[in-house]
């Protein structure tokens, strides 16, 4: 199961990844390193930034993906 998107209010650093483009789940910071499961953002395709189209596009699959949800 995939993980829901998180959409800015407005254009700018990505909610989701902090703007590193990267999000990380499953895991803790050991010794000044990352163990855990990483992957490119979603929410910011990887940019670090959400523009007006990226905040469409999250609002849009949060709107499927809870509607899978509820049909499972």
């Amino acid at each position: 199961m995939s993980d829901l998107a998180v959409p800015n209010a407005n254009p700018g650093v990505c909610a989701k990844c902090d703007g590193s483009g990267v999000y990380r789940w499953g895991g803790a910071v050991v010794n000044g390193q990352w163990r855990g499961k990483q992957g490119p953002c979603h929410s910011c395709r990887g940019t670090g930034e959400q523009t007006g189209a990226d905040i469409k596009r999250n609002v849009a699959y949060n709107r499927y993906k809870l509607a899978e949800i509820i049909r499972a």
